[in-house]
């Protein structure tokens, strides 16, 4: 079939198939937060060679203006197989470990030849929750490096919240096609969604659409992508920006959880030390107030190593793609979120901290008065 024929209505007004997919993977991302920062350099001599190294994006489409502070350390974990929607899969297990203590674990399945976006739809509807079939194999060896990299690990702990995507790369359709029709035909971007049905036109919205070449397309959505690329090195970069904006996305949302969590205990604390009697002179929240500082002082911190991590200095291909990304993402939502609960905390420092200084003039006055009063007290007994 070719890709002029299936843009045609059919004579009951149903959307024919787009051409079918000849050679394709199915990626599975699972991304953890296992602690407050990971020594690379540390976690690559961890880890047997020649399995682990460290890679800077290829150079394709101006990927020199892609700047990444600390190439994150990627390592392969074996194969593996699973069923999805009666077809079995196989493919190989690799992970990527970043130094802001995210572990992104990726389950890259090829794709049987002449795939469906029926099926594709099922796939990605599939993978939408997480994957009984996948998750023990995904636990399984997120333990094994937390027990490999334990040393390298600043503050092991691993966050509750635990993101997934998907991405599927279509390395060749069936047909002579017409790639940028493709990207506006309904069921391929109804597929995105996990979708088999026709999208409304403001549902379609939700979904972004970019190409660089004639002959290729990437479409992004909240849950998952679509790259049609031939060619593997841009594949590879495009991979790389995805997985990173979804590690972004994750430890925001990890912040933010972790804030919401503080902010009650600070509200909390800050009650007992208001009915707690406290001598002239002594401060009252002097504890408190070195927490709060400390705490607004780490997220700060944090944020800042996430937003410089990656960088894209020109306005290329890729800072277009990485900026779509993020805001399909709404990581910018999230770090807005971040944002106002750290301006609660400072405001709330900012109170103590006043209030604090307030006591002690107010106790520093009373002890002048005392004083004139005692001088007086003891000029008239001299007298």
């Amino acid at each position: 079939m070719t890709f002029s024929a299936s843009l045609t209505n059919t004579s009951n007004g149903v959307v024919a198939q787009p051409p079918e997919i000849e050679a394709g993977t199915l990626t599975i991302y699972q991304l953890y937060d296992i602690g407050d920062e990971i020594d690379l350099n540390l976690a690559q001599s961890c880890l047997a060679e020649p399995k682990a190294y460290r890679s800077t994006p290829p150079r394709v489409r101006q990927s020199e203006s892609i700047q990444i502070a600390q190439p994150p350390v990627r390592v392969e974990l074996g194969t593996v197989a699973v069923t999805l929607e009666g077809m079995p899969l196989n493919g190989k297990l690799r992970a990527s470990i970043y130094d802001l203590g995210a572990v992104a674990i990726a389950a890259e399945l090829s794709l049987p030849e002449l795939t469906s976006w029926a099926t594709v739809a099922d796939l990605l509807g599939d993978t939408l929750d997480p994957l009984e079939a996948l998750l023990p194999r995904f636990l399984s060896a997120l333990e094994e490096l937390e027990r490999i990299l334990q040393g390298a690990i600043a503050l092991p702990r691993r966050a509750a919240i635990v993101e997934d995507y998907r991405v599927i790369i279509v390395e060749r359709l069936a047909g002579n096609n017409n790639i940028t029709a493709m990207s506006e035909h309904p069921l391929v971007k109804a597929s995105l969604l996990g979708e088999q049905r026709q999208l409304s036109h403001s549902a379609m919205g939700l979904i972004v659409s970019m190409s660089y070449y004639p002959n290729d397309l990437a479409l992004l959505s909240w849950n998952g992508a679509l790259l049609i690329e031939p060619e593997p090195l841009a594949a590879a970069t495009a991979v790389a920006l995805i997985e990173f904006a979804n590690v972004q996305l994750l430890l925001m949302r990890t912040y933010d959880a972790e804030l919401d969590t503080q902010l009650p205990q600070m509200y909390q604390r800050i009650a007992r030390e208001q009915q707690r009697f406290e001598l002239p002179l002594v401060r009252r929240y002097s504890q408190l107030l070195h927490d709060v500082q400390r705490l607004v002082a780490e997220v700060t911190q944090v944020t800042e190593r996430v937003d410089n991590a990656l960088k894209v200095t020109d306005d290329v291909y890729w800072n277009r793609l990485y900026s779509a990304l993020l805001n399909v993402l709404r990581v910018d939502v999230w770090r807005d979120g971040v944002e106002h609960k750290l301006a609660l905390i400072r405001e709330t420092y900012s109170m103590l901290h006043a209030e604090a200084d307030a006591e002690r003039a107010s106790a520093l006055e009373w002890t002048v008065v005392l004083l004139i009063l005692f001088e007086i007290v003891m000029a008239l007994l001299r007298h």
